[in-house]
């Protein structure tokens, strides 16, 4: 521990990808008592290690979960849960300032930005195919591997990248794998908390691109004072940093396919750097907007009250904190912004009534109002009679979900135009379904 670096402990890191981290000490920290250590729930900020190949490891936030100590041995076993750790080297916390820049993959992001590094070709002769030749595009010139390089102000730039890796290892096979990749660029000391601050953003970002909930599978940190001289280069060492919660467990690794996306990285082309920065730079005003968002996207087998109700809530925030009467003053338009939820749906239907896809969906006000008066205060079924469940709950949740994708799509930038074009060209089942309840009703 950085407190006692004398005091060294055995002990063995267990690392599943994307899913479970964990320590088993053959040993303690600190002289105590079998009843102190067996108190479980302790919390070291920071614990450091050497890998079995002298790799310098630093864990963060570890708790302790189990104590065992079989016949009163000397040497009792102790876990630890971590979260979060770095591979590479010893840093004194999350709060620490280095020079880094940051490679992130994430594996929907490929699909969304397509990298078109590699390409076919065929050789034609007096209108005979004669060869066909595949070439791929991979330079030092750091200007062709980037597709696109956005400031988000003065000190970070979130930038994305191509490659292309050769992957197979028996011969004659030849495997090329081209991938698109994150990069983030600082311009001045940042601390690793900083840095999964932004990149949780453009997971989020992400996630509302492709609605559904994505997360990184990789994160790797280079600070500049980390690296080693081979042959007069400088080579900085790469730092693994992997980061495991309860919820990314189950979605890392998770394969989105492109035709559920809502728009990808050419559709938005030309507005996408103006995209980017409004997303990063509003993000402490929208952020409980986004979570809600984000969640309510997550693909799952059952749909309940619960998926419904953050549905609602989102779309009543974003009015509140959004159309509020400043923002009515602006927009030249009378009277007080409301609290009550029956004026909130009608206000934001009439907003985006000229967005096609939205006009063609039926909302009905009164079953809304008391579906979420039902739910949120457990309301006896009668005093709401029209407030629904089963089937019925999905399809107006489905139809919500659209009015709060119009609702951020907005607040992100995009004109109501732009709304029109990635609604109308999106394959997205969130989407389709909505309007597929309305065909089944005619």
């Amino acid at each position: 521990m950085p407190s006692n670096p004398q005091k060294k402990v055995a002990g063995i890191l267990t690392y599943i990808k994307g899913r479970d981290a964990f320590l088993e000490l053959i040993g303690c920290f600190e002289e105590s008592s079998d009843e102190t250590l067996e108190k479980c729930g302790k919390i070291y900020e920071i614990i450091y290690g050497i890998t079995s190949d002298a790799k310098e490891i630093t864990l963060f936030q570890s708790m302790q979960t189990n104590y065992e100590n079989a016949s009163n041995s000397a040497f009792p076993i102790i876990r630890y849960d971590t979260r979060l750790f770095i591979i590479g080297k010893h840093c004194s916390g999350l709060e620490e300032k280095c020079q880094y820049r940051a490679t992130i993959l994430i594996p929907a992001l490929s699909n969304w930005c397509y990298p078109n590094a590699i390409e076919e070709h065929n050789d034609v002769l007096n209108g005979i195919p004669i060869r066909k030749s595949i070439s791929y595009h991979v330079q030092l010139n750091d200007e062709f591997n980037t597709i696109a390089k956005v400031s988000i102000n003065p000190h970070t730039s979130i930038i994305l990248k191509r490659n292309v890796i050769y992957e197979s290892d028996i011969q004659p096979t030849l495997a090329l794998r081209q991938y698109t990749y994150l990069e983030i660029e600082k311009t001045e000391a940042s601390s690793i908390e900083e840095l999964l601050s932004d990149i949780i953003l453009f997971e989020q970002f992400l996630s509302l691109s492709t609605l559904g909930v994505v997360y990184n599978s990789e994160i790797t940190l280079y600070d500049n004072k980390v690296y080693e001289q081979l042959f007069g280069h400088t080579i900085y060492t790469p730092i693994e940093l992997i980061f495991l919660t309860a919820d990314r467990k189950s979605h890392a690794l998770m394969d989105i396919q492109s035709y559920d996306f809502l728009f990808t990285y050419q559709t938005v082309k030309e507005q996408y750097s103006e995209i980017i920065k409004k997303w990063y730079n509003e993000n402490k005003d929208i952020e409980q907007l986004r979570l809600h968002l984000i969640k309510s996207l997550e693909r799952q087998d059952t749909y309940s009250s619960v998926d419904f109700l953050i549905v609602i809530q989102a779309v009543e925030g974003f009015y509140r904190r959004f159309r509020n009467n400043k923002w009515r003053k602006e927009h030249n338009l009378p009277g007080k912004s409301s609290s009550d939820l029956y004026p909130i749906l009608h206000e934001l239907i009439t907003e985006f009534s000229d967005i096609v896809l939205l006009s063609k969906i039926k909302f009905d006000i009164d079953i809304i109002v008391d579906t979420r008066i039902y739910y949120s205060h457990l309301m006896p079924k009668t005093s709401k009679p029209k407030a629904v469940d089963g089937v019925e709950l999905y399809k107006i949740t489905c139809k919500l979900r659209v009015l709060l994708i119009c609702c951020i799509l907005s607040l992100s930038g995009f004109e109501h135009s732009q709304i029109n074009d990635i609604l109308n060209n999106s394959n997205s089942e969130t989407i389709k379904n909505s309007i597929l309840f309305e065909t089944e009703k005619e």
